[in-house]
């Protein structure tokens, strides 16, 4: 595949939900006000939890002095105690209020970290096993015949890592807030894993490796991937830097003749995920005209010289202007209509900044600027985000400086240029795509046959002295060919398939909000009511 993107449903935690409960319904928290504040996704809890751990530190080193105290002040009356005869006690008596109050909070806060540590490792689990599965078919399909693995890009993925990008559609309000914080941790999990590609011995279950149990899990409906098997390489103790390697075993005829030379004899494939976020509906639209509104009414006091403490109810009018649009039933691929929730305004830029500069990295060690270095010799971008933060800011370079322009400017609105170009970005570098909103069947639609529509018109209008990115397209005619593959390609079948009908689950007035080059043609749209979920 020349050019591809796999598109697909947020990787989050959908079953367990976002909300205070689990799926038994038994609380985890110490009271209803503290399991709102944790409520969401993977990084939300994961603050949280941060939080608890800090909390209990406190309290453990308050308890540690009051007992210390304690024997202190018993110390000094264990003489006249024994001159009378007594015997000094050698445990703390139970009505010593300081050290029962500790003792108390460091029992609460132990057991809700334990709680909440328990809920965070089933989640990422739940996220990563969707994610990890979400990245391998980006990859396969990469070392298919014409893709990038065929065009000298196998030799780059084995010094710098597979890059990655993972482009979402989902508002940062409610529910779909939650799935981006799941999907953020999920993407960056991704790092831990190398891929391998093996041929097939014709052994399948559970074979002995070096000593210990190997258990290969069959795929039993693909022509050409017999088995994969995840292994943990970490020592204990390293959690930061735990690793895995995915095992992927090949047909051998497959193996042999389609496989690029530099990915055989075991050679591993560690991940370079990127992750950026866009919100293009209605709902997105409201967060942003709130923030907007907020940003008018602090400059506006600013300006009067009135000081932020004293802005009150002013100040939460936005908040309410944008909530109006929470749970409005006006997108929500199909599913129940989200219950509200409070937005977060700066997400997507901070996911986007965050993206930009892993990519950036990545595409300075690939394409060095610097002169007389190759690729062979640059150094390999950082692959944790806290390697990130001690290396000097790198300039942005060249292949994505109209990147950094677009997310420069993509505060407080519907910037689809950030997706745009670290796509476009993304394939110049030989990298594979993904496209996810809530279910991937509509805002997922409008996006991937706008890419299919960009790429179909590069193709045909590609002149030889220029590269497949750098041809000049006529965007008319992308909206012409995205039209009809709206209407008459794929992914009107997928709508049916899941919600039983032959239309996109967007209103008129939904598509008024959307970006020009996402907007679904009138004939597609499904309308005002919701047809019974099947």
């Amino acid at each position: 595949a020349i050019c591809h993107s796999v598109t697909h449903g947020a990787p989050a935690d959908h079953a367990r939900g976002f909300g205070i409960q689990g799926n038994d319904g038994s609380r985890t928290f110490e009271s209803v006000a503290e399991a709102n504040a944790a409520r969401g996704g993977l990084r939300r809890l994961e603050a949280k939890r941060a939080g608890i751990a800090r909390e209990l530190e406190t309290y453990l080193s308050s308890l540690i002095n009051s007992v210390g105290e304690y024997f202190k002040s018993r110390a000094q009356t264990a003489a006249v105690m024994q001159q009378a005869g007594l015997r000094p006690t050698r445990h703390v008596a139970p009505n010593i209020s300081s050290i029962s109050f500790y003792r108390s909070k460091t029992t609460e806060c132990a057991q809700r970290l334990q709680a909440l540590s328990w809920e965070i490792a089933v989640r990422r689990g739940n996220c990563f096993s969707q994610a990890l599965g979400i990245a391998v078919t980006s990859y396969l399909t990469s070392i298919s015949d014409g893709g990038p693995g065929w065009r000298g890009y196998a030799n780059t993925w084995l010094r710098h890592g597979y890059l990655i990008t993972f482009e979402g559609l989902l508002s940062a309000v409610g529910k779909e807030l939650g799935m981006i914080e799941d999907a953020s941790v999920a993407v960056e999990m991704l790092r831990m894993v190398h891929v391998v590609l093996v041929p097939d011995d014709g052994v399948s279950g559970t074979v002995n490796k070096n000593e210990s149990s190997c258990r290969r899990i069959p795929v039993p409906h693909s022509p050409y991937v017999r088995w994969v098997h995840l292994a943990h390489l970490s020592k204990k103790g390293s959690e930061s830097k735990s690793m895995y390697r995915l095992e992927i075993g090949l047909n051998q005829s497959y193996y042999q003749s389609r496989v690029p030379e530099p990915l055989k004899g075991g050679a591993a494939v560690r991940f370079f995920p990127v992750l950026y976020q866009m919100g293009v509906d209605i709902r997105q639209w409201g967060v942003n005209a709130g923030r907007n509104v907020t940003s008018q009414i602090k400059e506006r006091n600013k300006v009067g010289g009135v000081p932020s403490a004293e802005l009150g109810d002013n100040s939460d009018a936005a908040t309410e202007a944008s909530s109006d649009f929470n749970g409005c039933g006006l997108i929500d691929d199909g599913d129940d209509d989200d219950e509200g929730g409070v937005a977060d305004n700066e997400i997507l830029m901070a996911l986007n900044v965050e993206g930009f500069r892993k990519m950036n990295a990545y595409a300075h060690s690939v394409f060095p600027t610097t002169a007389g270095v190759t690729a062979a010799t640059s150094p390999i971008a950082a692959f944790y985000p806290s390697e990130h933060a001690q290396l000097q800011p790198l300039p942005p370079h060249p292949i994505l400086s109209s990147l950094s322009e677009a997310i420069k400017t993509s505060a407080g609105k519907m910037e689809h240029g950030v997706l745009d170009k670290s796509a476009t970005a993304c394939q110049r570098m030989g990298g594979g795509s993904t496209v996810f909103c809530k279910s991937g069947k509509d805002r997922t639609a409008m996006q991937v046959t706008f890419k299919q529509a960009q790429f179909l018109q590069r193709l045909m209008d590609k002149k030889p002295s220029t590269t497949l990115e750098d041809s000049q397209i006529s965007y008319d005619d992308v909206f012409e060919h995205a039209t009809l593959m709206r209407i008459h390609g794929t992914r009107v079948p997928i709508c049916e398939k899941n919600a039983g009908e032959a239309k996109y689950a967007f209103n008129p007035l939904q598509a008024k909000f959307m970006p020009e080059m996402l907007k679904p043609p009138p004939i597609t749209l499904a309308g005002f009511l919701k047809k019974p979920e099947t």
